[in-house]
């Protein structure tokens, strides 16, 4: 797993946004959702597999996550699912070169939670990651998960 690390709090002191890629690092896109990631003051890391992906979201809080539809191929549903579903949670976003209202509609019945067209480019991804982070922060969908989890609900979240 290749890891891009920087102090855990941005400048501001407002906390930091990890975001998994489960995609090549060494790619155009990889390489701009790196950059996007050191401007914005995120921690990407970067995972070869799915695997690798949910050690990462069992290493810490990860609100966003990145799939690429050609690195998975046809096992992406499996990914999706399992990344979003519990007790991971994160809000799944699926990289492809065709991306349409069909592809959206197989994601989000998968668990995900957005689709990307690639060639990426900045001002989407740090949209799409915005955007993604204020759903897995929000209070509905908080109050959603401690409705349909016991264990959370007596956990509370953090």
């Amino acid at each position: 797993m290749t890891e891009r690390r920087h102090s855990n709090e941005q400048a501001g002191g407002a906390a930091r946004i990890t975001v998994v890629g489960l995609m090549s690092s060494d790619d155009d896109d990889g390489r701009l959702v790196g950059a996007t990631g050191s401007r914005n003051g995120w921690q990407v890391v970067f995972a070869e597999t799915h695997t690798e992906a949910e050690a990462a979201l069992d290493q810490a809080q990860v609100p966003v996550v990145f799939c690429d539809h050609g690195l998975l191929g046809l096992g992406w549903r499996r990914a999706v699912e399992r990344l979003s579903g519990p007790p991971k949670r994160a809000c799944v976003i699926l990289l492809s070169e065709t991306a349409d209202t069909n592809l959206w509609n197989e994601v989000v019945s998968s668990g995900g939670y957005d689709v990307l067209s690639k060639p990426l480019r900045e001002d989407t991804v740090t949209r799409a990651v915005r955007l993604a982070r204020s759903y897995w922060i929000s209070p509905a969908r908080t109050g959603l998960l401690l409705n349909r989890s016991p264990q959370l609900a007596k956990e509370g979240t953090s």
